[in-house]
């Protein structure tokens, strides 16, 4: 939905004021120091969070009135490899927002030197992590009934509130 993106890009712009650069390896590594604003921190943790669960399209977002018309209907067109890359496609959006978010609230296990050790020992750390999100967020989806296409909206609003909380929490300093 439109508040979708709006919720994640405003927990983003929240974190990048809190580190003082828009840089994702200087706020993951501003938020390994520890939060200078935990409050505000936690806020934007939550939306982001609320935001890459949805993108992710998880249950109870995954529209079931629209499911052929909005989500499957472009991929009935698709057979053989083609609908193979359209699904791989749906499956990589989900890595990439899940690896987005432990990277950003999750910084720790990062390499610290350019070694192979380092390296290897990171991306084991950091696919470890991206299982744990994926475990929670088929917990929820088991335990949440499907969301009515014209009721989710109201469940957006909350965690676009969030994001805003999160952004005047930081204009006031708490």
């Amino acid at each position: 939905g439109i508040l979708v993106e709006s919720m994640l890009i405003l927990s983003l712009l929240v974190l990048a004021l809190i580190a003082g650069s828009t840089h994702i390896e200087m706020i993951s590594h501003t938020l390994a120091m520890g939060w200078n604003s935990p409050l505000t921190t936690v806020l934007a943790l939550l939306a982001c969070g609320f935001a890459c669960f949805i993108e992710m399209g998880k249950i109870p977002f995954d529209v079931a009135e629209a499911e052929q018309e909005l989500q499957e209907g472009p991929l009935t067109e698709y057979s053989g490899a083609g609908l193979a890359l359209a699904k791989w496609g749906l499956g990589l959006k989900q890595v990439v927002m899940a690896a987005l978010f432990v990277a950003l609230f999750l910084p720790f296990g990062r390499a610290q030197a350019l070694s192979l050790a380092c390296l290897l020992t990171s991306l084991v750390v950091t696919l470890l992590k991206v299982l744990l999100i994926f475990v929670l967020a088929s917990i929820a989806e088991n335990t949440l009934a499907r969301g009515r296409f014209l009721l989710i909206h109201h469940v957006t609003w909350l965690g676009f509130s969030l994001a805003a909380l999160a952004w005047v929490f930081w204009l006031t300093g708490l």
